[in-house]
């Protein structure tokens, strides 16, 4: 990577250059312009080997407590901006310039913001991982280790080189994956399962389906209105005593206006309760044929 724009010529910020990214060192290149143009001393004490400066910070009108080991060049800041985006802040910074340090402590930056942080990776079979997180288990786990890291700087060497080179690669590696697969079963769906979940599946099944539970009214499907239309459709047409008109309704249901006829003799009247009384018979039996 091409080295940045600096905004001075001095040492920490140079320093800034080499190690961060160039998108981290935008960060760090503000935090050190207010380091020098905008941070004042307000008070300086001693405790347990740690130096207590109160820096006066004057865009947020506020002191802030750093603390700084001269022994071993650790320090804190009370602004915590360090520990939420692992650069050093301006408090910092300010007393790096008071203590004419020229380069940034290990121990006030993130590893993962420089350029180096890929260098020391190592990986394993299961994928890339820090050299510290490596879970060594046996002579194998440390050999396929070993072999991940083969991979990564032959892959880096190909970068730039012949197209014939990369072709020779991939056929070595080709005929020795195709030796290899005889020896080695193909794994099921099952192992592939307990492989990507890191433990045995329980074949033993406790929970059973619900029972099937019985309501009121359940089994009766819902007619709709054309179904109901076609099944009126289909019944024989009656004598309605209201219209005096054959059809599917009687006297109670007739959509007709209710008709005034004049009075009529006892036997009349007789005869049209025998009707109304057929009717009624009818409509029972047709309730319960359809029921």
């Amino acid at each position: 990577q091409s080295t940045p724009q600096l905004f001075s010529k001095s040492a920490p910020e140079s320093d800034g250059a080499r190690l961060f990214t160039h998108a981290v060192f935008e960060e760090f290149q503000e935090e050190y312009k207010c380091s020098t143009n905008t941070l004042t001393s307000r008070g300086f004490s001693e405790s347990n080997n740690m130096e207590l400066n109160t820096v006066k910070d004057a865009l947020r009108n506020r002191n802030f407590i750093v603390q700084y080991n001269p022994g071993t060049l650790e320090s804190s800041c009370t602004c915590k901006l360090f520990e939420r985006r692992g650069v050093p802040c301006r408090h910092i910074l300010w007393i790096y310039l008071g203590n004419g340090l020229e380069k940034i402590p290990e121990s006030s930056f993130a590893k993962r913001w420089t350029k180096d942080a890929l260098r020391d990776i190592k990986s394993n079979h299961k994928g890339c991982v820090g050299v510290g997180d490596v879970d060594i288990i046996d002579k194998k786990q440390i050999e396929m280790t070993k072999l991940w890291s083969e991979v990564h700087e032959t892959m880096g060497v190909l970068i730039g080189r012949e197209k014939e080179h990369v072709e020779d690669l991939c056929k070595l590696i080709k005929e020795f994956r195709e030796k290899l697969l005889p020896s080695v079963p193909p794994m099921t769906k099952h192992q592939e399962l307990e492989e990507l979940l890191g433990c045995a599946t329980n074949n033993e099944i406790t929970i059973l389906p619900p029972k099937i539970s019985k309501n009121k009214g359940s089994g009766k499907r819902m007619l709709s209105n054309k179904a109901k239309a076609v099944a009126c459709a289909s019944k024989p047409k009656r004598m309605c005593n209201n219209c005096k008109q054959m059809a599917h309704h009687d006297k109670r249901n007739c959509p007709n206006p209710f008709v005034e006829r004049p009075p009529q003799n006892v036997d009349d009247e007789e005869e049209e309760e025998e009707e109304e009384e057929e009717e009624e018979e009818e409509e029972n039996e047709d309730d319960e044929l359809e029921d």
